[in-house]
């Protein structure tokens, strides 16, 4: 994907606007390991938005202002929706369960083909993957799907793609360099 200033800028303001929903995300608990670590939170973040276009990255921009707007935490809802605490909170759940199978297949070929890189399962995917998806308006959503079918009609995978710009972005190199080391290391502690 292509980055220009204006992109880059976007992606930058989504994240922060993101970040401040999470770490006002109350957590049985107390705060959760993950909300002490902005930084990774914003690769991860990144990470997301690396692969999607800036019509989406712009409409997704425009959910959150509206959320904010509305009072509403975006970040609160989606981990309410894993942990299963709160109803759907999308009306759209045909897209987001259409989108959420292309994107699993996706998953399920990364971890076939790393599975030293990726040793777990898709449960945890299964419960992140659609909550976030039932926080979007039906326009990010049509925006979401409309980066998928791209990247299906190009032969692409885009989980493959934003792991491997997360991965070259943290200076740690390729998806394969990085299945070779672990292969390598675990053969040699067996």
């Amino acid at each position: 994907m292509q980055t220009t200033p204006n992109r880059d800028e976007m992606i930058k303001d989504v994240i922060e606007r993101e970040l401040v929903m999470f770490l006002n995300t109350k957590n049985e608990g107390g705060t959760a390991s993950c909300q002490e670590d902005p930084d990774m939170f914003r690769k991860w973040r990144w990470m997301t938005f690396s692969v999607l276009s800036d019509e989406y990255i712009a409409s997704y921009h425009e959910d959150l202002i509206q959320a904010e707007r509305m009072g509403r935490n975006l970040m609160t809802e989606k981990y309410a929706r894993m942990d299963n605490l709160i109803p759907c909170v999308s009306p759209n759940m045909d897209k987001v369960r259409a989108i959420t199978a292309i994107e699993r297949q996706w998953m399920q070929e990364l971890f076939q083909e790393f599975p030293f890189l990726f040793p777990q399962s898709l449960a945890r995917f299964d419960m992140y993957f659609p909550a976030e998806m039932e926080t979007l308006s039906e326009r990010s959503l049509d925006l979401y799907r409309q980066c998928v079918d791209t990247a299906m009609q190009k032969g692409e995978n885009l989980a493959r793609t934003r792991y491997a710009n997360f991965y070259a972005d943290m200076g740690m190199g390729t998806l394969e360099e990085l299945e070779s080391r672990l292969r390598a290391k675990i053969h040699q502690s067996s």
